[in-house]
């Protein structure tokens, strides 16, 4: 986090140092006439707001990607991964189809008895 702070530091600072070496660069050296601060004040923001949007939109997208749950079958975790939406199962539900279901819970009302 402080990274990401310092980092938007910089950029609002970045048109500042740009017409400080402009200034430094040219034959007069002196700085006669005040400096654009409204003007650079605008531009900083500008590009510190561009480099907190930007970043996300420019990240490959993970759409038709879905999260696989970590599940625990005969005593081995599977871990969580990311797997096509097509091939996701629903939690809880059976990973062989073939496998015996558990019986259904009976409540004592139910019972002969």
């Amino acid at each position: 986090m402080v990274g990401r702070v310092f980092v938007e530091f910089l950029l609002f600072l970045t048109p500042f140092l740009v017409f400080l070496v402009y200034r430094a660069a040219s034959r007069d050296l002196k700085i006669r006439d005040r400096w654009p601060l409204t003007m650079l004040v605008l531009i900083g923001t500008g590009v510190a707001v561009l480099g907190l949007i930007l970043p996300p939109l420019l990240v490959p997208s993970e759409q038709g990607k879905c999260y696989q749950a970590a599940q625990y079958i005969d005593g081995k975790t599977i871990p969580a991964t990311e797997v096509p939406c097509a091939e996701a199962k629903p939690p809880g539900q059976q990973t062989d189809p073939n496998a015996p279901k558990p019986p259904a819970p009976v409540a004592p009302r139910d019972r002969d008895g």
